[in-house]
């Protein structure tokens, strides 16, 4: 017997909540946060354009800022990305580098200050191992380095709450895989502006 109740349960849930937004009008996207890298002491930085890549495959209302960051400690580039009504303006990161050949190795989570990052190693043929960055967070401020939290928030807020939040998905680049280096500059992040 309960070996049927519990599929049928989850089968009846299931077509309760997709006839629940058959009936829903089209949710409300939700404000962006303005999300803009500012300059940090002790670095020198410069913006970067974003790629031909990220103009054409990403959504119009996709926004991206990007900076890039050296001192003595290294080089850091940071990526600020604010989805829009698509789905597909953000993705996790584990998607795209392997594309680009990286080897992705190490994964772990930290918490710097009061955030939540997910941190890899990243390794290239022929190339020094490199240090990889990621969180998100969305207009609301709730915060995760949990690309299935993120998703599950999102199709909740979607599906249940009719409104597409605009997360925003911060990633840093770094030229070494030293992780305290990464972490102090993390750390030293708090300066990006976000209203």
């Amino acid at each position: 017997m309960r070996k049927v109740l519990i599929p049928l349960t989850v089968a009846v849930l299931v077509v309760a909540v997709m006839l629940y937004q058959a009936r829903t009008v089209d949710p409300v996207l939700c404000e962006a946060p303005v999300v803009k890298l500012a300059e940090i002491d002790g670095f020198a930085s410069e913006p970067v354009a974003i790629s031909e890549a990220e103009r054409t495959i990403l959504p119009a209302d996709t926004v991206i800022d990007k900076r890039r960051y050296r001192s003595s400690d290294g080089e850091f580039l940071v990526s600020a990305v604010v989805g829009g009504r698509s789905k597909s303006s953000i993705h996790r990161p584990e998607l795209c580098l392997p594309s680009q050949g990286f080897q992705m190795t190490s994964p772990r989570t930290v918490e710097v200050g009061d955030v939540e990052w997910h941190l890899v190693t990243l390794a290239r043929k022929e190339a020094s191992s490199m240090g990889f960055a990621y969180t998100f967070f969305n207009q609301d401020g709730y915060r995760t380095s949990s690309h299935l939290r993120r998703i599950f928030r999102d199709v909740w807020d979607r599906s249940m709450c009719g409104r597409i939040d605009r997360w925003v998905m911060l990633t840093v680049h770094s030229s070494v895989s030293d992780e305290a280096r990464l972490t102090a500059f993390l750390a030293k992040l708090k300066e990006v502006t976000v209203k």
